[in-house]
């Protein structure tokens, strides 16, 4: 193998490995500030130019672009922050409720008592 070839390959596992990474921290929701969001689709931007001349030669380099930009369109996605915004929301909302809830059952408590 050449060693064009071995950097080559290099650069695709790096890459598949930091894009896996992201999708991973997107999913488990540690990417919760849309800046931070936009910042780091902007990287991917980058490293999509960088790897757009081997895409038409390397099938691999070809699904690392078709899946970084699926990634990309995610990150950007404000759909899934303003989900998880009226989820939390809801939550806080029966949190509440059930505090009243209970307040009130101790107040008839004390004056059944």
């Amino acid at each position: 193998m050449k060693q064009e070839d071995i950097l080559h390959s290099d650069v695709i596992n790096y890459f598949t490995a930091e894009f896996g990474a992201l999708d991973e921290k997107l999913k488990a929701g540690r990417l919760e500030d849309y800046r931070e969001r936009v910042l780091v689709s902007r990287k991917i931007g980058e490293a999509v130019n960088l790897l757009s001349p081997y895409v038409r030669s390397d099938p691999r380099a070809r699904l690392l672009v078709r899946n970084a930009e699926a990634l990309k369109k995610e990150l950007l996605s404000v759909r899934a922050i303003i989900v998880k915004q009226l989820l939390q929301q809801k939550e806080q909302q029966s949190l509440l409720q059930a505090i009243i809830m209970r307040k009130k059952g101790s107040r008839t408590d004390e004056l059944a008592g």
